[in-house]
């Protein structure tokens, strides 16, 4: 069993909480509440202790595992932290708003024979492993645009998301997620990225469009908001190719399931998968996880050299949208074997 605490107490880690009731080689022993917040939790966290001290869950002999959901700010100090205490390691996306500083993280947790992995959760999700294949051995033929959209509720909680020292905007906050689920996808890196964000409150980018060119030829572009309402689809991911096609939905706020529809462009009949269960790739990561933690090999995907990658085109992403220029895609590490 591996015994993990929860660094945060708002949305993310409940949901966090939430899943880990549904895998059997883990459970929720300690959450960590910011100083002055309230030590009475959700139901769903069940009934962990609770402290407002990280230094007491990360001394805790019987913590095996920290997942860390608190602001993006403040990711790369307490993942630190956690691996030089010698825990596991769950981290949030975006790993953190300095993306130079993540391999020294790996680094750390090599040394340590620590397992680290970021919520990527969609490369999780059974349909996108499916999808994944199917495009990675040519089905659709050559890619040639990839579509990724992710819509928030415009009444987000959390005052640290209209601070940009904190959450970085909706780039590095959110659409990092498209950025690296595009990636994973086409199987390649971009090569040049420009990006257009709108300026929200206390001039936080709150909608954005990133566009990414791959060296293949393929075009890539990840969009959202954090001012959507309810009426407004989720998300969603395209594929298009020379050969075929195929949409990924993630539903609306109030229903959310993942539904898969593709077809070959000489053909006439879709193939349509759908699957009602909002966190069925958190489910399979966290199964993932504990399982590398008990058998130390590393993760077979969302491990952080990975994450590094998608931090590192988010960057390159704000600034563009900052200087209003195309920029080159360069430093990214090597990808895994």
């Amino acid at each position: 069993m591996i015994h993990c605490a929860i660094v945060g107490s708002g949305w993310s880690a409940g949901r966090h909480a939430r899943v880990l009731r549904r895998v059997d080689r883990s459970e929720v022993v300690r959450v960590v509440v910011e100083p002055g917040q309230p030590t009475r939790l959700p139901a769903v966290f069940g009934s962990p202790r609770v402290t407002d001290r990280l230094d007491d869950a990360l001394t805790d002999p019987d913590v095996d595992a920290v997942i860390v959901c608190t602001p993006p700010d403040t990711h790369l100090d307490i993942a630190e932290a956690v691996l030089r205490a010698g825990k596991h390691l769950v981290i949030e996306k975006p790993v953190g708003l300095r993306p130079e500083r993540i391999p020294a993280l790996e680094r750390l947790a090599a040394e340590r024979g620590l397992t680290v992995m970021v919520p990527y959760h969609f490369r999780f999700v059974p349909q996108l492993r499916t999808l994944h294949e199917r495009v990675r051995t040519g089905e659709f033929g050559a890619v040639a645009h990839a579509y990724h959209r992710m819509y928030s509720l415009r009444d987000r909680e959390g005052a640290w998301l209209w601070d940009d020292s904190r959450s970085g905007g909706i780039i590095m906050e959110s659409l990092v997620h498209g950025i690296d689920q595009i990636m994973w996808m086409l199987d390649e890196r971009p090569s040049a990225v420009t990006a257009m964000t709108h300026p929200g409150r206390n001039q936080v980018a709150d909608a954005a469009t990133v566009l990414l060119r791959f060296p293949s030829g393929a075009v890539g572009t990840v969009e959202g908001s954090w001012i959507s309402d309810a009426h407004i689809p989720f998300g969603s991911l395209d594929i298009v190719g020379t050969a075929g096609s195929a949409a990924f939905d993630r539903g609306r706020f109030d229903k959310r399931y993942f539904r898969t529809e593709s077809a070959a462009a000489d053909a006439p009949e879709t193939r349509v998968e759908v699957l009602d269960d909002d966190d069925a790739g958190f489910v399979g990561l966290h199964e993932h996880f504990a399982e590398c933690c008990a058998s130390g090999k590393p993760p077979r995907a969302a491990g952080l050299g990975e994450a590094h990658a998608a931090a590192l085109v988010a960057a390159l992403a704000v600034e563009a949208a900052r200087s209003g220029r195309q920029l080159p895609v360069t430093g990214l590490p090597p990808e895994a074997p």
